[in-house]
């Protein structure tokens, strides 16, 4: 069988291929990582807006305000709280 010449520069640019296609995939896996955690940290940003993720309301005391109280919705977290009636 007769051997087949390979030039060095041919080799090469084939090996170079095969590279740039893992390199890809290596960058296109660490901007899903990147989008994926900015989204978790979005989802809680509108769940917290939406009123979702609020503490459970407990009954205030009437003794604790003489003028009452008044159910709203808190205007620094978006979550229904009671509040004394100025």
């Amino acid at each position: 069988m007769a051997k087949r010449n390979v030039r060095a520069g041919t080799l090469r640019k084939n090996d170079l291929r095969s590279w740039n296609f893992i390199i890809f995939l290596t960058l296109a896996f660490i901007l899903l990582v990147v989008v994926l955690s900015a989204m978790s940290r979005l989802t809680l940003d509108v769940r917290s807006r939406a009123g979702l993720a609020c503490p459970q309301i407990t009954l205030p005391r009437a003794e604790d305000c003489s003028t009452g109280w008044v159910y709203k919705r808190d205007a620094t977290t978006g979550c229904l709280a009671f509040f004394c009636n100025p």
